[in-house]
């Protein structure tokens, strides 16, 4: 491993079956799914009435109570994760300088309701002077990284990120590129999703992706399954920290497995539509093999995009067949979203902790529910039981709104 490769030393979740590493892997390496009904507000006249959401996540235990009341949830969650991942790394005993630290947080949709629906009864009620004075800066989806940083006290570069359910993976690639560039030593890099509101489940309700199996959540999700009527959305939020090799051995860091390369790629076609046949996520995954200097026939496991959407799983499929030719056939595929639902920005990297965590215990978690593999989606998805398997080379997916793929390779550390 090169001096300036770049190792992930710190993972911070927050998932709807656990918060913290050890619990999500727990949940995870079990098949426990964490979606419910719905808690947070009445859907009853909604024909999806379930979701993910963090039903054991207090924000008061990782922040003062005035950040819990003056910003919003996506907030919360962004520094819970930001919190759990620098203290897994020890990053504040590394004695960096905070100038040579990167921030770098993702949300698709942040939560908008909560900014809304208090800023605007404040206006209606009493006029636009009793609107609070953090109200626009509630709205920004880039309040997330200005607390982040706040919170763990870094001055280096900051950035905000918001590429649909590609944006963990490329926040990722952000925090990644600042290191090897050699701009900054380490990076916290993360994504939150806090899109269970009732605007956002209706307009999902509309565009008719949201599942309906409401008399048992547990089993909505199910990628790859001849069976499946949809996607079920879910909070969520995952960090990590990532540092040059070398001053993570130097300082004897935890490593829990090297970032070797990622690709990104767009269809540039239709919004809604995705191409089946899967030629441009290939190529985001071609570019990172390239990368990362990975052969093809390296790769021991994929944690899949797996949204339980028919277009979007025979997208994948296809995508693994072009870049692995027979070789696709004998790489272990798994959906993490089976259990955790689809929480947008933060799901890619929820499937990279979840890759991680394979690499540390060659372990691959189940694809759940996939009773009735679709014939059209044909490869070993892993269902229902994790699976022992050397793990030495993962490839991470993310597949987002109109067209734009994200992919990243995650090997074990020298």
């Amino acid at each position: 491993m090169k001096s300036d490769s770049v190792v992930v030393t710190g993972l911070g979740v927050l998932s709807c079956n656990g918060i913290g590493r050890e619990a999500f892997w727990k949940s995870i390496e079990a098949g426990q799914s964490g979606i419910r009904p719905i808690t947070r507000f009445d859907a009853e006249d909604l024909p999806c009435q379930i979701a993910g959401e963090l039903r054991d996540f207090d924000p008061e235990d990782f922040m003062k109570k005035s950040v819990v009341r003056n910003w919003n949830r996506h907030v919360h969650q962004a520094v819970a994760s930001s919190r759990l991942a620098v203290e897994d790394a020890e990053l504040k005993s590394a004695n960096y300088d905070s100038e040579r630290i990167a921030v770098g947080i993702g949300t698709s949709i942040g939560s908008p309701d909560e900014a809304y629906q208090g800023h605007m009864h404040a206006m209606e009620t009493s006029g636009y002077k009793k609107i609070s004075k953090l109200a626009s800066s509630a709205f920004s989806g880039h309040s997330a990284t200005v607390h982040v940083s706040i919170d763990i006290g870094i001055r280096g570069p900051a950035i905000t990120i918001a590429s649909g359910c590609a944006t963990g993976l490329d926040a990722l690639s952000w925090g990644y590129n600042q290191i090897r560039l050699g701009l900054v030593d380490a990076a916290v890099v993360g994504a939150t999703e806090s899109p269970i509101f009732p605007l956002s489940m209706a307009s999902a309700c509309s565009l008719g992706i949201l599942s309906k199996r409401n008399s048992d959540p547990t089993s909505a999700m199910r990628p790859f399954d001849r069976h499946r009527d949809g996607i079920v959305l879910s909070e969520g939020a995952c960090t990590v920290v990532l540092e040059r090799a070398d001053r993570a051995h130097a300082r004897g860091a935890q490593i829990l497995g090297e970032i070797a390369g990622n690709g990104s790629a767009a269809e540039g076609g239709n919004p809604l539509i995705l191409d089946r046949e899967g030629k441009s996520l290939a190529r985001a995954v071609q570019r990172a093999l390239r990368m990362s200097g990975v052969s093809p026939s390296d790769i021991d496991c994929i944690q899949a995009h797996g949204v339980s959407l028919d277009m979007y799983d025979q997208c994948e499929t296809n995508a693994y067949k072009r870049v692995f030719g027979d070789d696709a056939y004998r790489i272990p595929v798994s959906a993490v979203k089976s259990m955790i639902g689809q929480s947008y920005a933060a799901g890619g990297l929820l499937g990279l902790a979840a890759a991680l965590l394979a690499l540390n215990r060659d372990i691959i978690s189940p694809t759940v529910n996939l009773d009735d593999q679709d014939p059209l989606c044909d490869l070993d998805c892993v269902p229902n039981f994790a699976r022992m398997n050397d793990v030495n080379a993962a490839l991470v997916v993310a597949i987002s709104f109109g067209g734009t793929h994200s992919a990243t390779i995650v090997r074990k550390a020298a």
